[in-house]
C-alpha cells in the first residue's frame, strides 16, 4: 500500500513555538489561591552560524529551570537524556552554550552538506515547555527537530507530568485504574471520531480499514488539564504502514468517570 502523509503535525509544532514560557513568582507548594503553581523560569539561547556559501543554521534552545528545587533524583528525570549535572541557572546556559557549538561542529561536517548549492537556512530547535501547571502537577512538553535539507527533517515530542508535592515523574496508573486492553480500545475510539479519521474512511477505505485493524499502542505521552487527558502520538507512532503524522487523541473525564483514580480526582478537583 502506498504510503501517505498527512501534514497535521505543523498545527502541533506552532503550539510549541508559542507555549507559556513562565507563570510567575508564586510559591511553588502554595496552595491558597486553589492552583499550586510551581514556580517555572527558562533559559533560552538562540543564534545562527554561516555553515558554508549557502547554509546557514539557525539554532534555537530552551530549557526550563525550576528556581529552589535541590532534589537531585527528580531533577535528573526532568532532565532526563541530558547531560546535565549543574541544575542552577547558570549551569543550564552553560550546557545550552555547549551543546550549540556541538551542533555547529556536527553541521559542518554534514556528509550533505556539499550538495547544497543554493542559499537555505536550516535549523535545530530543542525546547521544553509548560503545558499545564496546577494542583502542584507540571506537565512538560519536550520538542526537538532538525531540518538539514528537503532530505533530512526529523521532530520529535516527548510529554511528561511531574508531581512537584511528591517529586517525581507521573505514571498512567497514578491517574486511572484501567487494564491497558480497555485504554487501548478507549484510544482506538478517540482516533475514530476525530475529523482526520472520517475523511479517510470517507476517501481513502483501504487505509481507514488497515488503522481499523491495527493492536493500538497506549502511549507513555500523556498530559492533562481541568477538563480532559491528552495523549500525544509521534509519527509511526500508530502504524508503521499508514503515516499520519503525529496526533493528539483527547479523552474527557467525563468519559473516564468511575476510572479516576480518588486521589488524584481530589487534587485535580475532578467531580
Amino acid at each position: 500500500m502506498m504510503k501517505k502523509v498527512y501534514f497535521i503535525w505543523i498545527l502541533s509544532f506552532l503550539s510549541a513555538i508559542f507555549a507559556c514560557k513562565e507563570f510567575g513568582n508564586e510559591n511553588k507548594n502554595s496552595e491558597k489561591n486553589g492552583f499550586g503553581r510551581t514556580t517555572v523560569d527558562s533559559v533560552i539561547e538562540e543564534d545562527t552560524l554561516k555553515i558554508s556559501d549557502s547554509v546557514v543554521l539557525r539554532y534555537s534552545s530552551k530549557l526550563l529551570w525550576f528556581p529552589g528545587l535541590d532534589n537531585k533524583k527528580f531533577l535528573s528525570e526532568i532532565y532526563s537524556g541530558e547531560e546535565i549535572s549543574d541544575y542552577s541557572k547558570n549551569g543550564l546556559q552553560v550546557y545550552i552554550d555547549k551543546e550549540k557549538e556541538s551542533v555547529f561542529d556536527r553541521t559542518k561536517n554534514f556528509r550533505g552538506l556539499p550538495d547544497a548549492k543554493q542559499q537555505q537556512q536550516w535549523s535545530y530547535i530543542s525546547q521544553m515547555n509548560v503545558r499545564m501547571n496546577r494542583n502542584n502537577y507540571v506537565a512538560v512538553q519536550y520538542y526537538s527537530s532538525q531540518f538539514l535539507n528537503e532530505n533530512k527533517v526529523q521532530y520529535h515530542y516527548e510529554e511528561k507530568v511531574f508531581d512537584f508535592k511528591n517529586q517525581k515523574k507521573l505514571q498512567l496508573s497514578d491517574v486511572l485504574v484501567l487494564s491497558e486492553e480497555t485504554i487501548r480500545r478507549i484510544l482506538k475510539l478517540s482516533l475514530e471520531k476525530t475529523t482526520m479519521m472520517q475523511q479517510i474512511k470517507t476517501y481513502d477505505r483501504e487505509a481507514y480499514a488497515a488503522l481499523s485493524a491495527i493492536t493500538f499502542p497506549v502511549t507513555r505521552n500523556f498530559y492533562f488539564d481541568d477538563s480532559n487527558l491528552y495523549f500525544h502520538y509521534n509519527m509511526n507512532e500508530i502504524s508503521h504502514n499508514y503515516d499520519i503524522g503525529d496526533i493528539i487523541l483527547t479523552i474527557s473525564w467525563e468519559d473516564l468517570n468511575g476510572y479516576i483514580k480518588p486521589d488524584f480526582a481530589r487534587r485535580m478537583k475532578i467531580n
